[in-house]
């Protein structure tokens, strides 16, 4: 198989574990704790644990998410191809230690909730190994955005709430879509980044499969669309205070600003990042909301 495009520094333990994108974590398990606390039913050990396997369970994500790539570095005559693929194994093997590491964390909630949680937590697991694991491999089929809406958005949201009270509710589902919506558009901004090395390497992204201009398009309306919800949500008592969303209206147009530039131009490499600054921004002022 052709790879052009092969970047060896991406595997690096720290750039694998893509800091920026820990701010899904941190707000989806922190809505669903805000949401607990905003009811009354908050519990600050609990919500300690939930907000720590969050992060752990996304850092283990995130390093597993390139495993798949082993395909694309063997037998690639790179002069670093040995030293990748060993970076790439070992960052796996990290993803486990993070995972099992959540697991027997999330066990003590399980013994202060019921078994509900932990069917709910292999169910999230397990979805979330397909993102780039055989067979289903979301991410080669174009269904790795709107997985992410629903796992990492959705499910963790509701999953982080459920942690707290021990009840599924679907009031918390609808109050997560922002949120959600947020984590499909950070992956979309990976996407984009990566538009010219995933056409190139065959990888049909949704990115891929609809069109760079089309993407643009789609991330636009993503990042957007979460003030007139968010209104919506405002209009039926599920915020109180909207106007903490304000603020990030200041950090959404850098992103934006981007992607004014080609597929595959250097400056798209910021496009994740920021993305993840206005999540951060956005998603502490929903939480601010609620209150």
């Amino acid at each position: 198989m052709e790879t052009p495009n092969l970047n060896p520094d991406k595997y690096h333990f720290i750039k694998a574990l893509r800091p920026f994108s820990f701010s899904v974590a941190l707000i989806s398990c922190g809505l669903g704790i805000a949401i607990a606390f905003a009811r009354g039913e908050g519990d600050w050990l609990r919500a300690i644990d939930i907000v720590l396997c969050g992060l752990l369970l996304q850092g283990a994500s995130n390093l597993a998410n390139d495993y798949a790539d082993i395909q694309f570095w063997s037998n690639s005559n790179h002069p670093d191809e040995e030293g990748v693929i060993r970076r790439i194994k070992n960052n796996f093997c990290f993803a486990g230690i993070f995972t099992l590491t959540a697991i027997v964390m999330g066990l003590w909630l399980v013994s202060q909730v019921g078994w509900e949680l932990f069917v709910l937590a292999i169910f999230g697991i397990t979805a979330g190994y397909f993102y780039t694991g055989e067979p289903v491999v979301y991410k080669h089929r174009g269904l790795g955005v709107p997985a992410v809406f629903i796992l990492t958005g959705v499910l963790m949201v509701s999953g982080s709430y459920f942690g707290m009270t021990g009840v599924w509710d679907n009031q918390v589902a609808m109050i997560s879509i922002p949120v959600s919506l947020l984590t499909a558009a950070l992956l979309v901004a990976n996407e984009i980044r990566d538009y010219v090395d995933d056409q190139n390497d065959g990888i049909q992204t949704l990115t891929v499969r609809m069109g760079f201009d089309l993407a643009r398009t789609v991330y636009i309306i993503l990042l957007f669309a979460v003030y007139p919800i968010s209104i919506t949500l405002y209009l039926y008592d599920f915020l109180q205070q909207p106007a903490f969303l304000l603020a990030s209206l200041l950090v959404v147009w850098q992103p934006i600003k981007l992607l004014n530039f080609e597929e595959g131009s250097a400056a798209l490499k910021k496009l994740p990042p920021l993305t993840g600054r206005f999540f951060l921004v956005f998603g502490l002022g929903f939480i601010a909301a609620l209150f």
